[in-house]
Formats: C-alpha cells, sequence, structure tokens
C-alpha cells in the first residue's frame, strides 16, 4: 500500500504544470512563421490544372494533345504489325 501511495503522489505531482499565459500565442505565431516560412514548390499542378480548366484555349489544346497523341500510338501500332 505505501508503494501505490508514494506513485499517486509522484502522479500527482508531475501532473501539476505550470504553462505560462502567453504559451498559445508563442505556439500559434511558430506556427504562422513556419507556414511563411515553407517554400512553394517549382511545379505547382493544382495551379496549372485550374489554369487550363478555367480558359476554353487550354481545354482545347489538352484535346487536341490527346488526339496527336492517340493518332500516333494508332500510326505506331500499324507500323509495329506490318513493319515486323
Amino acid at each position: 500500500m505505501k508503494t501505490e501511495e508514494i506513485y499517486n503522489a509522484w502522479k500527482e505531482q508531475k501532473s501539476q504544470i505550470d504553462v505560462d499565459k502567453g504559451f498559445s500565442d508563442k505556439v500559434m505565431s511558430r506556427i504562422n512563421q513556419y507556414e511563411r516560412q515553407k517554400r512553394k514548390p517549382v511545379f505547382d499542378g493544382h495551379r496549372l490544372i485550374e489554369l487550363i480548366s478555367t480558359r476554353p484555349l487550354g481545354k482545347a489544346a489538352v484535346v487536341a494533345a490527346g488526339a496527336v497523341i492517340g493518332f500516333v500510338r494508332i500510326a505506331y501500332v500499324i507500323y509495329a504489325f506490318l513493319g515486323c
């Protein structure tokens, strides 16, 4: 029983932590500072997708590129079957 009382007294002593009044302000300012200092990626894929999807010319360019790639693939398959 004595060891349990010692343990409970130790546990209660350790649970009483003094926190400064400005602790949460310090933490939030450090988080905000970290967010500001983060480097922006060199290639932002989300920005590119947004740029393409909001402009009609961008959409047309993507469709045209897909068509060209499709024709190139068809030509390659025909060449592979007939050339070999």
